[in-house]
């Protein structure tokens, strides 16, 4: 089987999440808006929310939008708005699925939890799950199929 130079994914959004960076981003904009417009609100604070406001909202934009998960033929690119990671593949000795909710660059519930470089983890979420295991197992061989994940054979 050939193998691209790359394939990328897309992060599966949840309409919940998308909800609640939106939300964030207008509440923010609103409460700058606020600062803005009250004469008693001092030079200082306005230029700290505008200033926070000016970061952090195209920030949160980012990384809805940018969250994407890039396979080369050695490594896994993953890039959530400002943040990158860069694994390589033959470091990757777990990929399992998980529904956690700790942090990490996925925008879904719906996500696997991947163990590489001896402790280190990250969960992603890409919207066709089918296919990009299918292109780790291809691009990793050293990852094989066992109860529904990849692991390393050793």
């Amino acid at each position: 089987m050939t193998v691209t130079s790359f394939l990328e994914f897309r992060s599966r959004i949840d309409p919940w999440m998308a909800w609640v960076l939106l939300g964030t981003c207008v509440l923010m904009l609103g409460a700058c808006l606020l600062t803005l417009a009250d004469d008693s609100t001092g030079l200082f604070s306005t230029g700290m929310a505008v200033i926070t406001t000016i970061i952090i909202l195209p920030g949160l934009i980012w990384i809805l939008v940018g969250t994407r998960y890039r396979l080369t033929d050695t490594h896994l690119l993953i890039r959530s708005g400002p943040f990158k990671t860069d694994i390589r593949l033959n470091d990757i000795f777990t990929i399992e699925p998980t529904h956690s909710i700790l942090s990490g660059p996925a925008l879904s519930r719906d996500r696997f939890l991947i163990r590489y470089d001896g402790f280190a983890t990250v969960m992603i979420s890409p919207q066709d799950r089918g296919a990009f295991l299918q292109e780790i197992a291809v691009r990793a061989p050293h990852l094989i199929w066992q109860d529904e994940k990849l692991v390393t054979l050793s």
